[in-house]
């Protein structure tokens, strides 16, 4: 029978990083104060041992692991969720040879996620069998499992081989597990993909629906765990980061959202900040055109006069590929700003699962968990 992850934190360091310590103290604030409306006293003794308690699991790092076959754009997938270049990407070679861990910190050290991008199977028969014991090492110690397929691959039997021999056991066993369909806007017929507003055509559509139900008949899974995304068009990522906030248990469903609000916090900002760079670019230009242009005016030498004259015309080239390169940052930087990949919904049930998940630890302690118990309808 395959082991479950205890879901205990453990060898996290003391330090806890800014986000963690916030949305902890926060919960903190949250149960102190409801109890303390109920007439409940908390010695200050007590509140330390309950908010230490909330700080051990607010430091709890998960493990996500991102399966596939080779070239399905699981590293692709991870940097759209987690950051920009969290993971090597490459168009020509299988890059990702080894398991690539990264710590996606919820602040400057300690908690946060591990995010596992996996070797994708299907490369050669040879190194399908190396990474068979790699899964076979890996995967008890993973908290979410996502299997990434590419959209318009027909070929899965080396997907279905690996899931059927050493993964499903695992989900009988209850570990989560989502089936990612990516790259969906390659879907037939890809012409129909409406650009501007990032969304499938009809029939497009269509075919997206019926790819996603063939994978969730061979898998065996109910449809609602089969996800269809783009990475490169961020389309359905809200839907896809829904479903990782409902799969992973109550504790860490805020740890895993916050970490996602970071680095799309971060998306925005570089965006902002490249749009910014880009117009600062452009007025330079237009200052050292404006000098250019006074310069040759005042000349008296008629070939200093030309040369000033060229110059000026060279820059105003140079301005207008400025003005094209900066107006294409700014749109960039609106769209970041106008999409978001969080859904209200996902935050609210991580933020009352964290809860729950720290009311049930504190029911056990004597002094306060039956008034925990008998008020827990004041936190609904």
């Amino acid at each position: 029978m395959p082991n479950q992850p205890t879901n205990q934190p453990t060898n996290q360091p003391t330090n806890q990083p800014n986000v963690a310590k916030t949305f902890s103290e926060k919960q903190s604030e949250t149960i102190f104060a409801k109890l303390e409306q109920s007439g409940v006293p908390i010695p200050e003794g007590l509140k330390q041992s309950i908010q230490n308690k909330i700080n051990e699991m607010a430091s709890y790092t998960p493990k996500v692991g991102v399966f596939g076959k080779t070239g399905v754009g699981k590293s692709s997938l991870c940097n759209a969720l987690f950051g920009k270049d969290l993971c090597a990407i490459s168009d020509v070679a299988a890059c990702t040879r080894d398991p690539q861990e990264v710590l996606v910190s919820m602040g400057d050290s300690g908690a946060g996620i591990k995010l596992i991008d996996v070797p994708g199977v299907g490369e050669s028969r040879d190194r399908d069998d190396e990474y068979d014991e790699l899964y076979k090492k890996l995967l008890p110690e993973l908290d979410l499992i996502l299997w990434v397929f590419k959209s318009d691959d027909r070929a899965n039997a080396p997907d279905e081989d690996f899931y059927k021999r050493l993964v499903r056991p695992y989900i009988n066993e209850g570990k989560p597990f989502l089936a990612v369909v990516n790259q969906v806007d390659k879907i037939e017929p890809f012409r129909e993909w409406n650009e501007e507003l990032c969304v499938p055509g009809l029939k497009q559509n269509q075919n997206i629906k019926e790819k996603c139900a063939r994978i969730a008949s061979f898998l065996k899974l109910p449809l609602g765990q089969v996800v269809p995304v783009s990475a490169n068009e961020k389309y359905n990522l809200m839907e896809l980061v829904d479903a990782i906030v409902y799969a992973l248990p109550n504790e860490q469903k805020a740890i895993v959202l916050h970490n996602i609000q970071t680095a799309e916090d971060i998306r925005k900002q570089a965006a902002q900040e490249a749009a910014d760079l880009a117009r600062k670019e452009a007025d330079k230009l237009r200052i050292q055109k404006e000098k250019e242009t006074k310069e040759a005016s005042d000349a008296k030498d008629e070939k200093h006069k030309k040369e000033m004259e060229d110059k000026a015309k060279e820059t105003a080239k140079l301005i207008k590929e400025a003005e094209e390169e900066a107006a294409r940052k700014i749109k960039i930087a609106q769209q970041e700003r106008d999409t978001t990949i969080i859904s209200g919904g996902a935050i609210k049930k991580a933020e009352r699962s964290f809860l729950d998940a720290v009311l049930d630890t504190i029911e056990n302690i004597p002094v306060i968990g039956g008034a925990i118990k008998f008020f827990r309808g004041l936190f609904d």
